[in-house]
């Protein structure tokens, strides 16, 4: 008898399925049923994966079907998601770069569809038999009619709000004055976004928040200047400031254009209305500052 499979039937052997129920029985033990969740690496669907893995010794190999074609995390979450929807502008804020790479065949099985698609083209690596025998489906789903959200999506949402942005913007330039409020709104935003993705970043065990480079327009120490937002003439080196939140944007829109990190493709118009303010800021600081 192999180890792996009964040499007549080719099917799992009695000491692999007594593996695998015991270590279900185990696991299902209160002091072993809870467990470090990571959505990528180690999940409910990975689960199902590692423990069969665990229980053969590695013994099966996971095929990808002919018409596999790798994609990244983000296209994996993002596949069944609408681009405008208030759910996919909320991952691409919150999800860091770490998920522009490219998965593996079997990374790909963090979702449960592809555990259904590896398990359907899985076999016993000695023996080259099928792995599932018969597949049945349970439960279908019935499509639901799509609601009709797009007067508050996201690309209207923040496209309303850039257009605000650039109107106050182009009063304040006819009236060579500044809107405070709007500065200081700005600034507290931005900068509470940058300070709530750092934590995801650095005070979270979900490395998925990795190396998140929307801090490039939502930038954490905006809250730390938002003194000067107050004084009729800031310090000089708050244009300085100004200039660098500029190339930040432009750094964002490098990192985009390369691939190294998707962005949230509702923001487009805030952040089209930010880099314009900030170039007035520096317009207008700079005059102030040359008429004393």
């Amino acid at each position: 008898m192999h180890s792996s499979l009964d040499d007549k039937s080719k099917t799992p052997s009695q000491k692999q399925k007594q593996k695998l129920y015991d270590y279900l029985v185990n696991n299902y033990q209160p002091k072993n049923r809870n467990y470090l969740y990571d959505f990528f690496y180690d999940n409910c669907a990975t689960k199902i994966k590692d423990v069969l893995n665990q229980s053969t010794s590695n013994a099966i190999q996971f095929n990808p079907p002919k018409d596999f074609k790798p994609q990244t995390f983000r296209t994996l979450i993002q596949d069944k998601l609408d681009w405008n929807s208030w759910g996919s502008l909320g991952i691409d804020i919150a999800l860091g770069s770490v998920i522009d790479r490219k998965a593996t065949a079997e990374e790909h099985m963090f979702l449960p569809a592809y555990i259904h698609t590896f398990f359907d083209h899985a076999t016993f690596k000695e023996y080259d038999t099928a792995l599932v025998s018969q597949s049945i489906l349970a439960y279908k789903q019935t499509n639901q009619p799509k609601s009709n959200y797009f007067l508050i999506s996201p690309i209207v949402v923040f496209g309303l709000i850039g257009l605000y942005i650039l109107i106050i913007t182009f009063k304040d330039f006819k009236k060579t004055q500044r809107s405070k409020w709007l500065d200081i709104t700005l600034f507290s935003v931005t900068g509470i976004i940058g300070l709530v993705i750092l934590l995801l970043w650095f005070a979270t065990d979900h490395k998925a928040t990795h190396q998140n480079y929307n801090l490039l327009w939502a930038c954490a120490l905006n809250l730390v200047v938002i003194g000067q937002l107050l004084r009729q003439t800031p310090k000089n080196w708050f244009i300085k400031y100004l200039k660098f939140l500029v190339i930040m944007l432009c750094l964002l829109t490098l990192h985009w254009i390369i691939g190294v990190q998707v962005f949230a493709f509702g923001l487009i118009p805030l952040l089209i209305a930010l880099i314009i303010r900030y170039l007035y800021l520096i317009t207008y600081y700079t005059n102030a500052i040359n008429s004393q």
